[in-house]
């Protein structure tokens, strides 16, 4: 007489229960992933590790219950593992053959606080502090004994310098190759945003003098640099 068999009726209801069960905690970790991407309160190889390991859990759940890999035979899941294994060395592969990801090798944000001095060449476009108030350089010329905003050209008062709102800051950069970089400020009070296109070329480097409303360093700036399919972000 053959052995009593398990009843069906409650075989399903226990499989029911655990694709349920199931379900919400990959729910749960979908909210995880959430969260931490978007609360910028992580760093970033915090973030990478925890999606990491989300992403491990989610797979493992899905493949053997879902799929039904733990029901089946495990030839099945050797050929799907196989599979798996190959597609991601490709994935791999591609990535590598399509660009190399370019790197932010130098990145500052200095105020220019050069006082005001006689007898000194100044250019077009210079910038110099005088009495806690900034000024820009109207014209190539050489400074007097004291300060003054005009000097004489051919008998002839000619504004010199140009009083500023704000505080002039020097901005530099230099990444190992990309095709677009942003540069932006992280407080909302103190606004800057610059993008352009590079020519696409080896170790770029640039240089950019703003007016910022306030006083600012490199931590408060944060620079995006793409190089096809890459994005690398430096803050």
């Amino acid at each position: 007489m053959s052995g009593h068999s398990e009843d069906p009726v409650l075989e399903e209801s226990k499989r029911f229960f655990t694709f349920f069960n199931l379900s919400m905690l990959l729910v749960a970790i979908t909210g995880i992933e959430i969260v931490i991407i978007y609360v910028r309160a992580f760093d970033g190889p915090v973030i990478i590790t925890v999606l990491s390991i989300c992403s491990v859990i989610k797979f493992v759940g899905v493949m053997t219950w879902f799929m039904h890999l733990r029901w089946d035979k495990i030839l099945n899941t050797v050929l799907f593992l196989m599979g798996l294994v190959i597609a991601v060395f490709t994935f791999f592969a591609v990535m590598y053959m399509l660009d190399n990801p370019p790197e932010v090798k130098e990145f500052s944000v200095t105020p220019l606080e050069q006082d005001w001095e006689a007898k000194t060449e100044y250019v077009k476009g210079d910038y110099t502090k005088h009495n806690d108030s900034y000024y820009v350089a109207e014209i190539a010329h050489q400074s007097g004994d004291t300060f003054s905003t005009q000097i004489m050209l051919d008998n002839e008062p000619v504004n010199s310098w140009k009083k500023v709102e704000g505080i002039p800051h020097q901005i530099s950069w230099k990444v190992s190759t990309g095709d677009m970089i942003e540069i932006n400020s992280l407080k909302p009070g103190n606004p800057f945003f610059h993008q352009y296109h590079p020519y696409p070329e080896d170790n770029i480097e640039g240089s950019k003098i703003s007016l910022l409303a306030e006083s600012a360093s490199t931590e408060d700036f944060r620079i995006k640099v793409r190089s096809e399919a890459f994005w690398v972000e430096n803050q």
